[in-house]
């Protein structure tokens, strides 16, 4: 695949595409198909939502309005509108906890999000490598080609949440 892909500036922040072919691999890897709901916080154009709706129930939060509009079309181009459905909102004011499964593709720190986790009980899938959760515990790394995908969750039992060392 030559060319760039997509980017735009958004008013919670910067949205870049996923790879398609990369997140497929990671989510097969992943069996994405044991969790029953897959959230995708800030879901820009909805690539993300339509591969997770192969395997699960699906729900994207875009705060950008065109991005949101544009992920509603392909989920409906797809057919996937039975398992594939998006808000148009700021993922931090939504109760995020419900999801057994959250996806970030972060461009800023984790400190809100897991502020707003608390002790919840689940797993968060992280694209890329910049910003790794501070109280979460790494699962296990995904990689393919330059891209990485991290699974993290909290450590349960023992003094508390922790992080992988060295990751």
């Amino acid at each position: 695949m030559g060319g760039t892909r997509p980017y735009r500036q958004t008013a919670s922040g910067a949205w870049a595409a996923s790879r398609p072919e990369y997140l497929l691999h990671f989510f097969e890897g992943l069996d994405l198909a044991r969790f029953r709901l897959f959230v995708d916080l800030g879901s820009g154009d909805g690539v993300a939502c339509c591969l997770a709706g192969l395997f699960t129930r699906v729900i994207g939060i875009e705060s950008d309005y065109f991005l949101a509009s544009q992920a509603q079309r392909a989920a409906r181009a797809l057919e996937l509108r039975e398992r594939v459905s998006f808000i148009c909102a700021d993922f931090l004011t939504q109760t995020i906890q419900r999801a057994d499964c959250l996806y970030i593709y972060p461009d800023k720190p984790l400190d809100a999000v897991e502020k707003v986790l608390g002790d919840w009980n689940g797993h968060l899938l992280v694209y890329g490598p910049h910003f790794p959760p501070k109280r979460l515990e790494l699962q296990k790394k995904l990689k393919l080609g330059m891209e990485t995908m991290s699974v993290y969750s909290y450590r349960r039992g023992g003094d508390g949440p922790t992080r992988e060392k060295g990751k």
